[in-house]
């Protein structure tokens, strides 16, 4: 599969991107004109395109970072701990660490909602180092984060080479993009059609995937030989878009510097619906014994001595359990899924007594799809969801609320 954009000295326009690559569910890594404006390229990198760890460590030095060691391995994942980030590059600069990655550092956000740092700490440099591409622009989940929660999906990689990120698919198949600042990155990618292949035998998609491609065991993972996938090298400036549902594995070349979104809309909105469904069957196999001492205990012989009527809403309380069991194992549950859903959805329609403010600027009308095209893909999903023997729409709190509002803005 050929993935770079055919122009390298212009970026699509949101309309080709859309049609090629959005609805195509396809990968493409476009040249640097699509970032050219940023502050990074000239801040974070030298004129011999090293990077300036010194900058970096004046500017940013104080913001604690989370940092993988890709020497261990801790189930599906690294061993991780908090540092600063100033200690981490000091590691690096004395020839040491070269096996930390800095992964998931939320920069912007920290940025944009923190004007200074704490007494006795440098002060952080607040100018903004990036912006969103424009066809990167129409992102529910980071709309929704910025607004009603501390969290978001924006983050800055920083690694020595040879550190990596395992294969694994992002959070809810939903789409990401990243872009070398800085450094070389090599790609594994696997489209939705060879995930079958990548499991252990016999075992269970969410924990039993491959651990590192370049190295597999063939007898624990007989089908993976099979697998065909795309490699690729990124090069400096360059922007890759990884499509939902593609799992992949990250290799840093050189040492390298990236910036990251993971992001969804409506185009991929029913592959989330989905696999938050999966992920809800998922957790009621594995609490299956939960559930079974639930339902006992609501039985006729479980009854006090003052009512002859069983137990109520042992139902009610299982149901809270798999949607705080699913939130914690993937960061949402129903309730989010549809709150974002919801925003999303009233912002697009310019309902602002619906939508909270937001650190995510409002995306116009022509960086997203047509109106009639996002509500369609909404009721869908709707229209699925009341449908599900669990009922969730009516057990869990201020769901139907929810609910109830988005039918309004779409019928």
């Amino acid at each position: 599969m050929y993935l770079r954009y055919p122009r390298t000295d212009a970026a699509p326009s949101y309309t080709e991107f859309l049609n090629e690559y959005l609805l195509a569910n396809k990968p493409v890594i476009i040249g640097p004109s699509l970032i050219s404006s940023w502050a990074a390229l000239s801040r974070w990198v030298n004129e011999d395109l090293s990077i300036d760890w010194e900058y970096l460590k004046t500017a940013y030095g104080s913001c604690e970072v989370t940092v993988a060691d890709c020497s261990t391995r801790d189930f599906s994942d690294q061993k991780r701990e908090k540092m600063l980030f100033r200690d981490v590059v000091s590691l690096w600069q004395s020839g040491n660490g070269q096996s930390s990655y800095v992964k998931d550092w939320h920069l912007a956000r920290t940025l944009a909602t923190t004007s200074s740092s704490p007494p006795g700490e440098d002060a952080l440099n607040p100018d903004p180092f990036y912006t969103t591409p424009d066809i990167f622009r129409d992102d529910w989940m980071n709309a929704y984060y910025s607004a009603y929660t501390e969290d978001d999906f924006r983050f800055v990689y920083v690694g020595a080479a040879g550190t990596f990120t395992p294969l694994h698919r992002d959070v809810y198949t939903s789409y990401s993009w990243s872009t070398n600042v800085c450094g070389h990155k090599r790609w594994w990618l696997f489209p939705p059609d060879q995930t079958h292949l990548l499991f252990r035998k016999g075992g269970e998609e969410h924990l039993e995937t491959a651990y590192d491609v370049r190295n597999v065991d063939s007898n624990q993972y007989p089908l993976f030989n099979l697998a065909k996938p795309t490699v690729v090298e990124q090069g400096p400036g360059e922007t890759i878009f990884v499509p939902s549902g593609w799992y992949h594995q990250v290799e840093n070349l050189t040492a390298c510097i990236s910036i990251n979104h993971n992001w969804c809309n409506s185009v991929n909105l029913p592959s989330l619906y989905d696999s938050m469904c999966a992920k809800v069957t998922e957790v009621e196999h594995a609490l299956e014994d939960v559930k079974q001492l639930l339902s006992q205990s609501a039985s006729p012989a479980a009854t006090d001595a003052t009512s002859s009527e069983p137990h109520k809403g042992w139902e009610d309380e299982w149901i809270a359990i798999v949607q705080d069991v699913v939130e914690k194992d993937a960061g949402w549950n129903w309730l989010t899924f549809w709150c974002m859903v919801r925003h999303a959805l009233a912002l697009a329609m310019d309902r602002f007594d619906l939508a909270s403010e937001t650190l995510w600027p409002h995306t116009p009308r022509e960086l997203m799809p047509s109106l009639h095209f996002i509500t369609e893909r909404i009721r869908a999903c709707c229209d699925d969801f009341v449908k599900r023997p669990q009922h969730e729409i009516a057990l869990v709190p201020t769901l139907n609320t929810v609910l109830a509002d988005i039918h309004q803005l779409i019928d």
